[in-house]
């Protein structure tokens, strides 16, 4: 079942939120050591090298700790992050729902005499009216959005002749083809679509760069728990590599367990079979308007 444009927003959010609580996260870790390391201090039964001692195994358990709360955090942030692109990626290129059949035939025969007529045009301007006047009559607005996609599909063969003709103005028609070009792929969008875009090219670039922690907040956790455990902060993975008994399990999300599988893949059949039915019934009642419309000659004579 695709995802709407809301969900999509909900999942960019959620990364957002992991990414907003390392601060508060690294405040609350950073008191809880302070408070740690007073009660070793004012231990008056521990030597200066037990002190030591206590405090460097501290700021150990302290950072591994941390450490795994940020591998966490950031499998959180990266899933979410992912599901996010998923779900745009599939309103950016969900296609748009087929004419009914007679249309869509009219449409095809005119497309492919379009290219034909092309092929034979020696001159890149009256090709360039052609294909203007054709966009004109079957690309008018967001309902023409399948035809939109067709034309926009097809467009590297429709523009070619005008580019092979056009001789020392290829360079003025590969701007109007490339302003043709831009406006049918406006039009196959929806509002969804291109929101989907941006957050497709957003979430691209929060998993690029994949930085909860601030360099201020990584400056302080060094001063509290030592380079050896806060310069892995951006990077956990790295520090648990040669450490497995002490890495977390990996993050499981909610959309990926069996369970939530196996009712996606119900649903998703279930609206397979509708969508086929509804195309069949589409298909059918075109059918049966053709042969009434062919009828009503024969009857009237």
């Amino acid at each position: 079942m695709a995802k709407t444009i809301q969900k999509v927003r909900e999942h960019i959010d959620k990364a957002r939120i992991a990414e907003s609580i390392t601060t508060s996260e690294a405040l609350e870790r950073k008191r809880k050591v302070q408070a740690e390391m007073s009660e070793i201090m004012r231990n008056r039964d521990l030597s200066e090298i037990g002190r030591a001692n206590a405090v460097s195994t501290l700021k150990q358990k302290h950072g591994i700790e941390f450490l795994q709360d940020a591998y966490q955090l950031k499998q959180i942030y990266m899933a979410e992050l992912r599901k996010a692109k998923e779900g745009a990626d599939s309103i950016v290129y969900a296609k748009p729902k087929k004419p009914n059949a007679v249309m869509l035939e009219r449409f095809e025969d005119e497309l492919k005499a379009l290219k034909t007529e092309l092929m034979l045009t020696t001159r890149a301007d009256t090709a360039k009216q052609k294909v203007e006047a054709f966009i004109h009559k079957h690309v008018k607005t967001a309902d023409d959005r399948f035809f939109a996609f067709r034309v926009r599909d097809e467009f590297q063969t429709i523009a070619t002749p005008i580019l092979e003709t056009a001789g020392i103005e290829s360079a003025k028609y590969r701007s109007i083809l490339g302003e043709m070009f831009e406006r049918l792929d406006q039009i196959s969008l929806t509002d969804d679509a291109r929101e989907a875009r941006q957050i497709l090219d957003l979430a691209d670039s929060m998993m690029e760069r994949g930085t909860l922690y601030s360099g201020l907040v990584i400056e302080s956790m060094t001063d509290t728990l030592g380079g050896e455990y806060a310069s892995y902060l951006n990077k956990p993975e790295v520090f648990f590599e040669d450490k497995p008994e002490l890495k977390p399990e990996d993050y499981v999300h909610p959309e990926d367990t069996p369970q939530a599988r196996a009712a996606r893949a119900a649903e998703e059949r279930r609206e397979k079979e509708q969508r086929e039915f509804a195309e069949s019934w589409r298909s059918l009642n075109a059918k049966i308007d053709q042969w009434r419309q062919e009828k009503e000659p024969e009857e009237k004579q």
